[in-house]
Formats: C-alpha cells, sequence, structure tokens
C-alpha cells in the first residue's frame, strides 16, 4: 500500500480591487489598445492588490486564511515552504534576504517549523507540494505549510507602457492577476483519499522562452516566447497526464475534474478537443476547469485558486477526484492526481460561519520509514578565483557544473534532479528557475523526448547563505528515499554592479558544484538540523530599489 498525503486545510486571499481587461488595454498606448485580449485570452476581470499590498501580504493572507479553516496552529506545523515567483515586498522593492518562508515563520510563529523557499516559476507550488508530499512520506515532517503569495500586476503596469501588438513578448504581462494560497498537507489516514501521484520534470531545452527580470531601466519585465512554450508543451503535458493516469488508477472517484494551468482560453478550448484522445482505456474524460474568467493568470497560484473557486460554488465536491496538469517556466511539466476528503465540505461550511477558537494539538511524534541509502558525495567542482569578467550566474554555475561532471564517473544524462542554491543572480532573474536554464545549457536530458526515457527534475532553493545546506538536505533525503539516484546541487555569486546605483556592495564571483549518489556504506549525509533565529530577522536584510532609472541595493 502507498501512504499518500492529505490537503487539511486550504486558504485563499484574493485582492478586492478587480481591473478588466478593457481599462488594462486602456492602459497600453498606440496600437495595443485596439488588441482583442478579451476575445483571445477569455479574461474578463482580475484581482489585482492595492496600493499597500505586496506579495508578502498576499502570502500573509492566504496563511491566516488557511489557519482560520484548520484544526491546526502554528505550532503544529514543522515544515514551511513558500513557492512564489513575485519576491516584491514594498514599492518598488525586491526582497533577497531574508527569504519569504523565514519572514512568515516569524509572522505567524512557525517555531518548529524547517523554513526555505523553492522557486520554480509557475510550478512553484507543486514543486514545494512534490517535496512535502516527499518528506512527509518518509518521516521527516509530520505536517507541512506549503504558501505562495504572488503579486504580479507590476509586469502588467510595465508592460502596458511599451507594448506595440499581439507579437510583443510581453503580451503575456497583460493576463496576470494577483493572488495568495497556503494550505497544509499531513499524512492521508485513508490511502483512498490525498495525492496518488506528484510527477514533474524538467524540459530544459526551452528555458529560454520565459524569463523574468530587472532591466537596466529599473524596470521589471517578462518577456515570453508564448506560442513556442504553447505548441512545445500541448502534447507532451496530455501525454504525461495519461501515463500518470493510468499507473494510479484506484477506486473510482464521484466525480473526475482536469485544472490545467490557467492562460488563455484558447489553449483551455484546445485541452477540451483533445482530452478524449489521451484517456486512459476504460475511462471518461474529465470534466474541465476554467478559471479564467475572473482571475487570470495567477502564476502559483493558478491552481488552487481553481480549486478554491469550484469548491465554494459547488462545482467540487467531497470524494470528486481532480488531476492538476502542471507547466512552468522552464520548461517543467508534470501531473498530480489527488483526490478529495471532506474538505469540501468543510471549506463551504467554515465560509458559511464565523470561525471559532478552536484548541490546537501539540505535534505528533514523528514515525520515520526505515531508512534508505545515504547521500554521500562523489564529486566536487569549484571555479578557481579570481573570475575574470564579466561573468554571469549561468556562465558561472555551468563553469563549477562541468568541473564536477568531469571528474565524476556519471554521465549527465544519469543527473535526475538539479538544484540551484545562489542567492545574487545576475538581472535577479527569478523566471525561470536557474537551475532549468543551467540543464539546458549542459544539454541535461532537456528534451521531452530523451533518450531511454531519461528525466530531469530542476528547481531552485533560495535561502540565503542557508539555501545550499537545504539543497543538499533534498538531495539526501529524496536519495535517501529512493526517489532519485543522483543529483547534482549547483550555487554561484554574481555581481550585479550596472544595475545598481554607486559600488555599495561587492560580491565574490565564484561557483561551486557537487554531485550526490548513493553510499554503500556509511560514508555519507547523516543528520541535518536547522534552526532559525527570527527575532534577529531584522539585522541582515537586502533588498533592492528600483528608482529613477536604476536600481540600488
Amino acid at each position: 500500500t502507498v501512504s499518500t498525503t492529505v490537503i487539511e486545510s486550504l486558504g485563499v486571499y484574493l485582492p478586492p480591487k478587480k481591473v478588466t481587461t478593457r481599462e488594462v488595454l486602456r492602459g497600453c498606448h498606440g496600437i495595443a489598445r485596439m488588441l482583442p485580449l478579451e476575445s483571445f485570452t477569455g479574461i474578463e476581470s482580475r484581482r489585482v492588490a492595492g496600493d499597500t499590498e505586496f506579495a508578502i501580504d498576499l502570502a500573509r493572507q492566504a496563511v491566516a486564511d488557511c489557519l482560520a479553516h484548520s484544526k491546526y496552529g502554528p505550532e503544529a506545523i514543522d515544515l514551511l515552504l513558500c513557492a512564489n515567483i513575485s519576491r516584491v515586498d514594498g514599492p518598488a522593492r525586491l526582497t533577497v534576504e531574508p527569504s519569504t518562508s523565514l519572514l512568515l515563520k516569524h509572522h505567524f510563529g512557525f517555531r518548529n517549523a524547517l523554513a526555505f523557499d523553492v522557486l520554480n516559476a509557475c510550478a512553484g507550488t507543486f514543486t514545494a507540494l512534490y517535496l512535502a508530499d516527499a518528506l512527509i512520506t518518509l518521516g521527516v515532517a509530520e505536517r507541512a505549510m506549503v504558501v505562495s503569495g504572488e503579486y504580479i500586476t507590476h509586469l502588467m503596469r510595465a508592460a502596458q507602457a511599451v507594448i506595440d501588438g499581439f507579437s510583443d513578448p510581453r503580451i503575456a504581462s497583460l493576463t496576470l492577476g494577483d493572488a495568495g494560497i497556503a494550505l497544509i498537507l499531513e499524512r492521508s489516514p485513508r490511502d483512498e483519499v490525498g495525492f496518488h501521484a506528484i510527477d514533474l520534470f524538467t524540459a530544459s531545452r526551452y528555458s529560454s522562452c520565459c524569463i523574468a527580470k530587472l532591466t537596466p531601466s529599473g524596470s521589471w519585465t517578462m518577456h515570453t516566447d508564448y506560442r513556442e512554450m504553447a505548441s512545445a508543451v500541448f502534447i507532451p503535458t496530455l501525454r504525461h497526464w495519461q501515463q500518470v493516469s493510468s499507473r494510479t488508477g484506484g477506486p473510482p472517484a464521484n466525480r473526475a475534474h482536469f485544472i490545467p494551468h490557467q492562460t488563455s482560453r484558447k489553449t483551455l478550448l484546445r485541452a477540451v478537443r483533445a482530452l478524449p484522445e489521451f484517456v486512459p482505456e476504460g475511462s471518461t474524460a474529465p470534466h474541465l476547469i476554467d478559471n479564467l474568467a475572473e482571475r487570470g493568470n495567477t502564476a502559483t497560484t493558478t491552481h488552487l485558486v481553481a480549486v478554491h473557486d469550484h469548491v465554494l460554488n459547488g462545482g467540487i465536491r467531497s470524494g470528486d477526484r481532480v488531476t492538476f496538469a502542471i507547466n512552468g517556466s522552464g520548461l517543467t511539466v508534470g501531473t498530480a492526481v489527488y483526490t478529495f476528503d471532506d474538505l469540501p465540505d468543510r471549506l463551504r461550511s467554515s465560509a458559511a460561519t464565523t470561525p471559532k477558537a478552536k484548541p490546537r494539538p501539540a505535534p505528533r511524534a514523528r514515525k520515520a520509514s526505515p531508512p534508505g541509502p545515504r547521500a554521500r558525495i562523489e564529486s566536487v567542482g569549484v571555479l578557481p578565483l579570481p573570475i575574470q569578467p564579466p561573468s554571469s550566474s549561468l556562465e558561472l554555475s555551468c563553469g563549477a557544473a562541468e568541473r564536477s561532471l568531469a571528474a565524476s564517473a556519471h554521465d549527465r544524462s544519469a543527473i535526475e534532479l538539479l538544484l540551484y542554491a545562489g542567492v545574487y543572480r545576475t538581472d535577479f532573474v527569478f523566471e525561470p528557475a536557474i537551475a532549468a536554464m543551467i540543464a539546458g545549457r549542459l544539454g541535461i536530458n532537456d528534451t521531452f523526448d530523451s533518450p531511454d526515457g531519461k528525466r530531469t527534475f530542476a528547481f531552485d532553493v533560495f535561502n540565503s547563505s542557508v539555501g545550499l545546506l537545504n539543497a543538499c538536505f533534498l538531495a539526501a533525503r529524496l536519495i535517501e528515499g529512493q526517489k532519485i539516484r543522483t543529483a547534482l546541487v549547483v550555487a554561484s555569486e554574481a555581481e550585479n554592479a550596472s544595475l545598481l546605483r554607486g559600488d555599495r556592495r561587492r560580491i565574490t564571483e565564484t561557483a561551486s558544484a557537487m554531485i550526490l549518489e548513493p553510499s554503500p556504506g556509511r560514508p555519507g549525509f547523516g543528520s541535518f538540523l536547522f534552526r532559525s533565529f527570527t527575532d534577529y530577522i531584522d539585522l541582515l536584510t537586502c533588498s533592492i530599489n528600483s528608482k529613477g532609472d536604476r536600481a540600488s541595493l
């Protein structure tokens, strides 16, 4: 019997401010005002953060809502993962340190939680869910919270001033909306409810199709080759859903739903037409959930916002099964299959009543699964100093990774997990994951049809200087749980002097990489102990303030 994890509580925050697509177009210049954006995308309106709301505020609101619906308090959470792309936490201010997870840990008092961020573009939430599910199954964590607060409509406002037509690579910015989500996971008491599968991989050859970064002018921009992304990912996503659905099987649920990443009505309609071709034998096509009209594309929060909306309107009921089709820049493709317990009934009931104070049970003693092999460092690659400028995060990282691969007995195609843990990155790129760009540059299982079906899952771990050890912890535990065999962990630090006003801070540019593999004996990583002293969280902070035509640290 395969144990499952279940969503104990779900919290969603949608800002009250609503902006229609017509209003968005009125804010554009020239020919862009004439674009048939509403008919093409199906987006009539989207929620937009208020003047004093930012990414951290959306996350806090979602966490508060999640805790209000839960039987647990903050002290019962022992793993806190934040998955938002956006780190804009104030007027034109991007937070680099501390991580969003530590800010939330301090604010809510998650005193028992191991906390760090994961970055994987729009697939970030399900990347965090994949990790939480694995660590709960292994007995490393008893209860996890996954959070994302996406304040991304600042990209929309920046794009309004420059877009000149449908071929403009910034057009996707006009489809964005803001939202926050949070959910608590724990081991399911019944195997027939919860996550039956969470499976993701990265086709990194397409990692340049969507890049969001800070420009020298001081504005945040997102350039998207939407046509290439859509054409590359559509059939592989459905094939992957078909494969995972065939494996999960299980008892029939009340009803089956299919929730893809909500990007455009054209893509959703194409999915409706194609779905029947990929339905596993003996099954019926699931009902496709379309949540675009009043939400737009809310990035990492899109699937759970759709779940919440359709739970409240009665579209999703207790006992229903949902398949999530996951896509994110990088390109990450994935499928998750979930059967609801009575969560929909509980959410509808609590939405109709005022939440009451409930006793908060203490965390239960963890029951670890039988240990698997330890993970050992098989090879290391470090760039010698001094580094000759100019160097980018990608160049530095690939140089170190190549050195580690050259010293390894493993072929690069054997790398199943690629983690990047650097903090300061060229142009402050937070989409896609730098890990995906590294995999693409090095050609590590970078297509949907890699030889022998080998796949690599790539994402970033983000937690100041502790991020590298967090990444080693994840790789070691996934090796111990026999989910993977080989991992490549990379970190680099890059100077952004060209984007900074003056020369207030200098970073020693370098990079390191290591390959981890199962250990045949005692050597290797044993226990990890992480502690966060959040009472001192204000003693070291770093943010980028975009002002005028430059930025400053």
